[in-house]
């Protein structure tokens, strides 16, 4: 059984201009111990399928599912309570700036203590020993002077690092970090995901990476999961996707990243066009107007297509009904079964 499965998950906002569908019809699974990618540009629901899942969304949010289950346990059943309760002790959160996620007028130590005294029903004590405890995994110097600072004495990257020793600190089955090296510097960025990473491997936490960084993905992640416009495109193992991607909006992805081991010196190739207006989708394939494969039937529902090993991506170029309208450039490539 999975740690976290989710099955066919729709989020909508009502806004002035009329429903805006965030994420629609998403399902994926992530076993205990794994690290899960989800990339795609601005927009494309990344942050709102993990807000959704944590029941985190404003009031504005109508979020369904065909089934979220955490560890076996039905959270759409949960209560308000019961979801307070797993917040933070089963699942744990790092957001994108951790300045905004952490309360200005408390010190860290009162933040870290405040989340072990709930969860963990530790004492005065026995709290602020986890605390120092927490910030020396997380490597930040004399912890046990960091801990009467606030927020605003530490450096950016020593802030997220407080945020993870936070998110850790009650020992989650799961950590969802949301661009978590958003803003920092390379170094610094490095630095904090190979901290997630020791913690993983000392806690056996399964990890999902929110992140538009490709280069990290490929680092860190064992599977990756591509957005766009609120849907899943592609879903592939690290080596899969990177080897062989399959849906157009990931090749594009992939154009546009630099690569060290580029001899030849290639140009980067953006992708045209702007990311999609959730209000006014497209019929059909979401992402075909910037797509230089475009075919007439990218207008109908696009499935997604099996290409074994747990790879599939929503793209018509591998239906054997597209054959005929395909470019020169994609004539050789196979077809393959809808999932």
């Amino acid at each position: 059984m999975p740690l976290l499965e989710v099955r066919n998950l729709r989020t909508t906002f009502r806004t002035e201009d009329g429903l805006v569908t965030a994420v629609n019809g998403l399902s994926f699974s992530l076993e205990a111990g794994e690290t899960l990618g989800i990339v795609g540009e601005s927009g494309s629901g990344k942050s709102v399928t993990a807000l959704s899942v944590m029941r985190l969304l404003a009031r504005t949010a109508t979020v369904s599912a065909d089934r979220i289950f955490f560890d076996g346990e039905d959270l759409q059943a949960k209560s308000e309570t019961e979801m307070r309760r797993i917040r933070g002790f089963k699942i744990a959160m790092i957001f994108q700036d951790p300045m905004t996620s952490l309360n200005p007028v408390l010190t860290i130590g009162e933040q870290i203590a405040e989340a072990v005294r709930l969860h963990l029903g530790l004492g005065k004590r026995e709290a602020r020993e986890r605390a120092i405890e927490m910030l020396h995994k997380v490597r930040i110097p004399l912890p046990e002077k960091r801990l009467g600072d606030y927020p605003h004495q530490f450096s950016g990257g020593m802030r997220q690092r407080v945020m993870i020793a936070m998110a850790l600190s009650c020992n989650p089955q799961l950590l969802i970090a949301d661009e978590p090296t958003t803003a920092l510097d390379v170094t610094i960025q490095a630095q904090v995901l190979e901290l997630m990473n020791d913690l993983q491997r000392e806690t056996g936490a399964a990890i999902i990476l929110i992140t538009h960084d490709l280069g990290v993905v490929a680092e860190f992640c064992k599977n990756v999961l591509v957005m766009y416009g609120g849907n899943l495109v592609e879903y592939a193992s690290a080596e899969q996707l990177f080897a062989q991607p399959r849906m157009p909006y990931t090749q594009g992805l992939l154009a546009s990243l630099p690569r060290l081991d580029d001899s030849e010196h290639r140009k980067l190739e953006p992708i045209q066009g702007q990311p999609p207006n959730l209000l006014r989708l497209p019929p059909g394939c979401a992402f075909a107007p910037r797509c230089m494969y475009r075919m007439p039937i990218c207008d109908e529902p696009v499935p997604l297509y099996d290409f074994g090993g747990g790879h599939v991506a929503r793209c018509f170029l591998y239906d054997e009904r597209a054959r005929d309208q395909r470019p020169e450039s994609a004539q050789a490539l196979p077809t393959v079964p809808a999932s």
